[in-house]
Order: structure tokens, then sequence, then C-alpha cells
């Protein structure tokens, strides 16, 4: 199976662009596979096509066009579940919090509330194979300025099922 991460990427500039579009401020996305070399060195190289177990590095970049100040910008990051999952702790600027749902966003790690079989309900951490958004609060972007988020995801062979009820 293979995954035609260009269509990925246009997804993901897609729900990118929206929260920046008040604000002249452009959203490019791109999309590199992660090749570990025999020396162990890590490069990116063109991630136009990619294969189950392939990691993919995103780097989103925000630039303000405009003549003024963007404020109070955020970068949300969507983790398809139909065949990526996020690797943890590769998010980047540091800061960035996750979600399930695309609402409701915090620190990693999720946490969640699950009931025993004794009725006990007791705190455990979410499966990052849940993660389906990565956000970052960015504050003010200035004229003429960029800034770049990114995560790297691995590439499943099988698409994730939906979370269970919680």
């Amino acid at each position: 199976m293979r995954v035609d991460s260009k269509m990925l990427v246009a997804g993901i500039a897609v729900l990118l662009a929206a929260p920046a579009a008040f604000a002249e401020v452009s959203v490019q996305v791109t999309t590199n596979r992660v090749v570990t070399g025999v020396d162990g060195k890590q490069t990116l190289q063109d991630g136009s096509h990619a294969r189950p177990g392939d990691v993919l590095e995103y780097h989103a970049v925000y630039r303000n066009n405009g003549a003024k100040p963007a404020r109070d910008l955020l970068a949300t990051l969507p983790v398809p579940a139909n065949g990526l999952e996020y690797l943890p702790k590769t998010a980047f600027p540091d800061g960035v919090q996750a979600s399930l749902d695309g609402r409701t966003f915090t620190t990693p790690p999720l946490m969640r509330t699950v009931k025993l079989p004794d009725g006990k309900e007791v705190l455990r951490e979410v499966p990052v194979s849940e993660y389906r958004f990565l956000r970052w609060k960015l504050g003010e972007l200035p004229p003429g300025k960029s800034v770049t988020v990114g995560a790297r995801m691995r590439v499943l062979s099988e698409p994730v099922a939906e979370a269970s009820a919680k």
C-alpha cells in the first residue's frame, strides 16, 4: 500500500490556512520522508510517496504578509486517522498541545478517565494513535516574519480505528 502524501498535505494546508485567513498570513506545508543512513544519520528526502512504516516530517511555515502584526495566531496540524500516527515528542517548537476531537486541546500526554470492572475510576494515558490534532499557540507574528511548526508521523499499514467511547 502506498500513501500519496501530496493528498495528505493538501488536506493539512486547508485546515492550517483557516485560522490565518483573518490576517494576511500564508501557510506553506511541506512533507519529507525521514531516511536513516547506515551511519545512523537521518536525512530528509522527497516525501511525495510513502510506504507503510515510513516516517514523514511535516513542516508548516506561517508567514505574515501584512503590514500589521497577526495576533493570537494558532497553528493546527491534523493527524489523519486514515493512515498516519503522530510520533510522540517529535513536535516542534516546544509548547505543542494535542486533541482527540479538534475542540479540546491540552499538553501531552493526554489522559482520560477509565472505569475499571470493580467500578473504580482511574486516569489513564490515551494512546498517541488516537491523537487527531496538534496545535501551537504562536501568539503574535510581526509583519514580514515567519514561524515554522512541525511533527513527525509514521505511515500506517492499516487505517486507525476510531477511538472507542470515553
